[in-house]
């Protein structure tokens, strides 16, 4: 499989090389706050030395799994919290 099937940024910016926009795109995912700055800092590191587009897109791919989970667990804590919601139910 291609880079342009491994993430949804890919098709916005085809004009860059495949290793160049992988890199991009995870460093993006990585401001999401389930990762710390010491994370961050250690795959920064990490970037800068790698030469496959095929495995920083599979970083990528992982990242974002993280992300998500980290993001369920944090909705599941606040809902099984006590009292009223953070933000009611509004109908739409």
């Amino acid at each position: 499989m291609g880079m342009a099937g491994c993430f949804p940024t890919a098709p916005f910016a085809a004009d860059l090389p495949a290793l160049e926009t992988a890199k991009a795109t995870l460093a993006a995912v990585l401001k999401h706050p389930a990762f710390s700055a010491e994370r961050r800092q250690k795959a920064a590191q990490l970037l800068t030395a790698a030469s496959d587009g095929q495995q920083v897109c599979r970083w990528v791919m992982l990242a974002l799994l993280e992300s998500e989970r980290w993001e369920d667990d944090v909705l599941a804590k606040e809902e099984s919290q006590s009292g009223p919601p953070a933000f009611p139910a509004y109908p739409y």
